[in-house]
This record gives structure tokens, C-alpha cells and sequence, in this order.
């Protein structure tokens, strides 16, 4: 399926007179046009403050790697194509920066060669064969030189020596020779002749590493970094993708915009738990993201023991109590004209529901503030359900003080109440919500089709709570339709999210 995304781009690039040219992988310029594989342009730096601004009005986000350096004159930019209803990366370079694969060790005076020398496919700027073919070249022997690099050469050898034939094969081999003579007259012409057929002849390993040894050598006038910088400079690298996979992450980039606490809220049979998942899936691939549970979270230290035992407490017959005093929580708005309704309290299974609630915020707050952190060091949290102060609201306090009951136990209840509630005032709003609203004739369909089917009383007060639903100091707070196919909702929920970001 075709990038409307990139089509739009390239048009307001030539409408803008931007400077540009898609400079590697030419080969597989068709899958990058699917939204297959990222997309690499070159851009003349005299053009950038052009082709930012269209980025930015094509709704383009800016990001950079969460873990180790990223090069000057490489940039990350991430856009929402909703044709394919993924994400678009651009690697947008100002210079020819290339080489390793993982440091990007070499900068070549190229820019010209490769701007100047282009065509077009597809509408999109292409850089001629032969000059991609001269940096092909150099590049791929700068790999076979570095030992991370050469055991990923190893593994590719078909398709090195595919593109090898691709380029050399649209060439005109005095039109390359030309290039490199101008542009990088350290390497000859016989030393690079000798490297192109090495590939196309299948030589072994050892004789292309010795070629590398010569070509790195040449170019070492080209090097960004000394033997130090560059030692430190894979360190650093090593180091985060050992970060990234210690904590089971596929993407590693954060945006520049910064951090965002993304909360999905809604009643049950609004789809909330597919859209959280679907949600967590389509941003993970390029960000680093954690997806948590609100309404659910993992006891802390403090409250393990106290978990235990309330767990304890109703296996052994005190569920019941508990569930009635849960029950008689009411939700009152805080601008609404009507006295609030009081819980009576009654004696110890109220009082061990206090418990619970005090412990449950207590939990709500670790967890979030633990997001909150993360939020501020770039990252994204997807949250399924999100606290209110309101109480009786879902996920919120659950207590109200009772001043009209006397004695020891309602003076520890209303204690309690009061400490639940300054715990819910310490937790910070999310940053996006997105609120589903879902008809009661659908959500009592779907509710018809699950496993485990919920009362429909139930069903319609959490319902009602939901509209009531709000959050002082949200950045954006968006209301989505859950009705239509779950296609189409999916597709409403990242539009309204990537706005947001």
C-alpha cells in the first residue's frame, strides 16, 4: 500500500524548491513506498529550514535515540501515515555521514556529488547509480573492517553483491571513476575496482578484509572519531542496546516534544483493554514505552503485607462484607447542589474495606509516579484506567468521611477516608486521555459475548460513571466513539493520540 504520507512530502519538496535526494537502498526504493523500510533523504543544507517546516506541517515529529549519541547532521522524524496506518521514520541527513553501521564512523564531502547526480522514480529525487555506486562501495568496506559490522556483512553477502550488480549494471563505469576521482581522490582507481569485483567474484572473507584494511586506511582522513572516541563511542552503544534489551524494549527512541502519560478510560465493553494493547503495539515498534495497568497495580513494599492479609481475610469469609460497603459508595460531583449520600459505617468489615482502599491508592500512587518519572526522561506510558479525585468515581477514593457516626471505629474509618483521599490528591493527571463512549445497547451486546458476563446494574452505573469522568490539568482530553468497527476506532485512537504527542 502506498505512502500517501511520503507523496505529500516529496510534492510541497518540489513545490518549496527543497534540495533533497533518497541517497541508500535505492534497490528497495519500491518496499520504502509501501512503508516497508524507513526512508533516508539527504537534504542540502541551505534547504533544511525548509524541509522541517513541511515536515512540521505534515504533522512530522522530531525524536532521538533514549539510549547513546545520536550524529550531528542525522535526524529522526516520525510521521502518522493513515493510509497505512502506521508510522513513517525518516532519517533526514544534512551531510553524508556513513560507515559502521552502529557509530556512523565516517563523514565524506559528498553532499554535492550525491545532490547534483540524481533522477527520479516515483516522483522521488534519486541519486544517480554511479555516484551511489562510488559510496556503496566505501561504505561496504568500512564494515567488512569492523569487526561488530563484519559478522552482519557475513550474513548479507547475496544481497551486497545483488546491489553491487544492481548499481554497477545502471552505471556508466567513466561516469564513476569521474566521481571518485573528484570527490575522493585518495582511493584509486585500481583499489577500487579491485574492491566492487571482489564482491561481484564471491572472494572470501579474508581477502575482502584484507581490501578493507587498505580502503580504511585511505580513509582515515574521513574518520569523525580517534581510536579513543571510537572505543568509548561503542561502549556507549554496547551499553544501550544491553539497556534496551534488559528492559524488554523493541523501540529506543523518545520524541524531542518530550514524554507523554497516554490514559485510556472508559466502562467495561468499550473496548478498552484491545485499544490500550493495539495502542502499546503500534508506538513500541519505534519508542520506548511501557504500558500499565491503573486500576490494577502491583502492591509496593509497604503494602505486600497488608495485601496478604486482606486477601487472606476474605478467602476465610469476609468477602461479603466488604463488597457491601463497596457498594454503597456513591459518586457525587463536587459542584453538584444535592448534600452528598454517607455510607453508614458498620463495625470491622468497613473498616477493613478502608484498609483496602488506602492500600489500593497507595499502590495507584507508586505505580504513577513511577510513570511520571519516566514521562520526564522522554518516555511513553500507556495507561489502561486512570484515578480521579472525585470519589465513588472509578479507580478514585472510595471513602467518604462519616461525621455523623461516633466511636472508635468510625474515628479510624474517617481517619483512613481522610488519608485516601491527600493520596489521590498527590497523584498528577495524565498528560492525553482519550475517553471512550460507547452506546448502552452496544456495550450490553458485547458484554452478551464474553466469557465472564457482568450484571447489567453493574454495567449500567459504571456506564453512567464513565460520562461523568474528568481530570484537572490534562493536556488533551478526547472523547472516541466506540461504536463503529473496531478498525475504524483503532484508526480514530492513534489520530487523536499522534495529534497529542
Amino acid at each position: 500500500m502506498t505512502q500517501l504520507l511520503i507523496r505529500t512530502l516529496v510534492d510541497q519538496f518540489k513545490q518549496e524548491g527543497v534540495s533533497y535526494c533518497h541517497w541508500k537502498s535505492n534497490i528497495d526504493l519500491s518496499k520504502t513506498i509501501e512503508g516497508e523500510l524507513d526512508i533516508d533523504l539527504l537534504v542540502s543544507v541551505r534547504s533544511v529550514a525548509r524541509a522541517t517546516s513541511i515536515l512540521t506541517q505534515l504533522g512530522f515529529k522530531a525524536a532521538a535515540p533514549r539510549w547513546g549519541t545520536n550524529p550531528e547532521g542525522v535526524f529522526h522524524y516520525y510521521g502518522f501515515d493513515p493510509n497505512l496506518n502506521e508510522l513513517v521514520h525518516l532519517h533526514l541527513f544534512t551531510h553524508v555521514i556513513t560507515g559502521e553501521s552502529f557509530l556512523k564512523s565516517h563523514l565524506f564531502p559528498f553532499e554535492e556529488m550525491m545532490l547534483k547526480n540524481t533522477y527520479q522514480m516515483d516522483g522521488i529525487n534519486i541519486t544517480s547509480k554511479d555516484a551511489e555506486l562510488v559510496l556503496f562501495i566505501l561504505r561496504m568496506y568500512i564494515k567488512y573492517g569492523s569487526f561488530l559490522d563484519a559478522m552482519r556483512v557475513l550474513r548479507s553477502e547475496k544481497k551486497t553483491r545483488e546491489e553491487t550488480e544492481w548499481l554497477k549494471e545502471g552505471s556508466d563505469m567513466r561516469e564513476v571513476l569521474s566521481l571518485l576521482d573528484a570527490y575522493c581522490p585518495v582511493i584509486g582507481e585500481k583499489l577500487f575496482t579491485d574492491c566492487m569485483n571482489a564482491i561481484l567474484n564471491k572472494a572470501s572473507f579474508p581477502k575482502k578484509w584484507l581490501l578493507s584494511l587498505k580502503v580504511r586506511g585511505k580513509l582515515r582522513i574521513y574518520r569523525k572519531y580517534s581510536f579513543l572516541g571510537s572505543f568509548f563511542g561503542h561502549v556507549q552503544i554496547l551499553a544501550g542496546m544491553f539497556t534496551k534489551r534488559i528492559r524488554k524494549q523493541k523501540g529506543s527512541k523518545v520524541l524531542s516534544s518530550g514524554g507523554s502519560l497516554i490514559s485510556i478510560v472508559g466502562a467495561d465493553a468499550t473496548g478498552k483493554s484491545t485499544l490500550v494493547s493495539e495502542t502499546s503495539r503500534w508506538l513500541r515498534k519505534n519508542f520506548v514505552l511501557q504500558t500499565i495497568h491503573a486500576g490494577k497495580p502491583p502492591s509496593t513494599l509497604l503494602t505486600v503485607p497488608i495485601n496478604l492479609l486482606l486477601g487472606l481475610q476474605r478467602r476465610l469469609g469476609g468477602r461479603s462484607n466488604s463488597i457491601s460497603a463497596r457498594n454503597k459508595v456513591k459518586f457525587s460531583a463536587p459542584d453538584s447542589d444535592s448534600k452528598p449520600e454517607v455510607e453508614e459505617i458498620k463495625g470491622l468489615g468497613s473498616l477493613i474495606y478502608a484498609v483496602r482502599a488506602v492500600s489500593l491508592a497507595w499502590d495507584r500512587r507508586a505505580l504513577l509516579l513511577r510513570a511520571r518519572r519516566a514521562v520526564a526522561n522522554g518516555e511513553l506510558i500507556v495507561t489502561d484506567r486512570y484515578p480521579t479525585r472525585l470519589i465513588g468515581m472509578m479507580d478514585s477514593p472510595r471513602l467518604r468521611v462519616n461525621e455523623s457516626q461516633k466511636g472508635l471505629i468510625p474515628s479510624a474509618y474517617n481517619r483512613l477516608a481522610g488519608i485516601e483521599q491527600n493520596i489521590y490528591r498527590q497523584i498528577p493527571p495524565p498528560d492525553i486521555v482519550l475517553r471512550l463512549r460507547v452506546s448502552l445497547e452496544i456495550a450490553k451486546q458485547r458484554n452478551a459475548s464474553r466469557e465472564v458476563v457482568d450484571d447489567e446494574t453493574y454495567l449500567q452505573n459504571r456506564h453512567q460513571l464513565t460520562k461523568e469522568w474528568s481530570v484537572v490539568g490534562a493536556r488533551s482530553l478526547q472523547d472516541i466513539d466506540t461504536d463503529p468497527p473496531l478498525a475504524d476506532t483503532v484508526l480514530a485512537v492513534k489520530q487523536a493520540i499522534w495529534r497529542s504527542l
